[in-house]
Parts: structure tokens; sequence; C-alpha cells
């Protein structure tokens, strides 16, 4: 009686076993079906929290005269003022990242993934902010990020996920 019990046992184990990894297969396959779309070679051109750009701003950046016009107004609080990067804008765009001002250290804008979508481009950031009761400095700051990606097809869209503070 007992060796038949001790079997079953056995076999409830096994069956509750398979049982379990047949689920976790089918929700590992569900995932990935629905997980990624194929991610975008990019190059942060420049981070920062000092910028002449003042109020939040996000923009796709397609031409020379608008690059040159938007780093003018970037580094116009910088002496000597640096030169203009050149960019290749036959082949790609720049995605300009501007927090807004900031009345204390810890703001920080991240990206965190440039993918694609069809013919468009999808380039998603968080705005970081300073943990609550954290040491932060009393300066003025302006976070700001430069991203180069690859001129798509369609449209490069720039959404912004919900802000989280940084981690110390």
């Amino acid at each position: 009686m007992k060796f038949s019990l001790y079997l079953m046992f056995i076999f409830l184990l096994v069956i509750g076993a398979v049982l379990n990894a047949d689920e976790k297969k089918s929700k590992d396959e569900k995932e990935e079906q629905t997980q990624t779309m194929p991610t975008i070679a990019y190059e942060v051109l420049l981070e920062g929290t000092f910028s002449g750009i003042r109020e939040p701003l996000q923009k796709v950046i397609s031409t020379n005269e608008e690059w040159e016009d938007l780093w003018k107004k970037h580094v116009s609080v910088i002496v000597p003022q640096p030169p203009v990067p050149e960019i290749d804008f036959e082949n790609t765009v720049v995605a300009a990242i501007f927090a807004g001002e900031k009345n204390k250290s810890g703001y920080q804008v991240r990206l965190k993934e440039v993918v694609s979508q069809g013919k468009d481009v999808i380039l998603r950031y968080k705005m970081v902010e300073p943990p609550e009761n954290s040491f932060t400095l009393s300066v003025i700051t302006q976070p700001f990020l430069f991203v180069k990606i690859p001129k798509p097809e369609g449209t490069v869209q720039l959404t912004q996920q919900q802000a989280e503070p940084s981690k110390k």
C-alpha cells in the first residue's frame, strides 16, 4: 500500500512538472511574440545639464539650418561657444530633448530605447528626478540629450515614459 501511494505521489509530481513546463513555455512564446521591435543603432551626441534652452522641448532635426539654429540657442550660455557639430542629414536625423530649467541638481534625460516600427522609428526616453529627501545642490540646471539616428523612411516619434526618481 505504501509503495503504491509513493508511486502515485511521484506520478503526480511528474505530471505537475510537465504541465508547469508547458505553461511556462507557452508564456515565454507569447512574450517573445509581443516583445521587442527591432532596435536601431544610434549615437548619443551629447547629454548634460547646462543649456541655453530653458523651456521643455522635444524636436527631431533633419536639416542643417534647423541644426545650426538649435545648436546656437543651446550653446548661447557657453563662452567660448563650441562649433556646430557636422551631421550628415542625408542619412541621419538628430533627436533633441530638453527637460527645461530645474532649480536643483539630480535631473537627467535618460534614453530608454530606439526601435523601428514599420517605416517609423520610436525613441523612448525618461525624465529622471532626484529621489525625495536626497542630497541635491541648489543650482539651476537644464538637462538635455542629443541622439543621432539613421534617417527612417517614415517618421521619428519621441515618446516620454513616466518620470522616475534616480537611483542612488
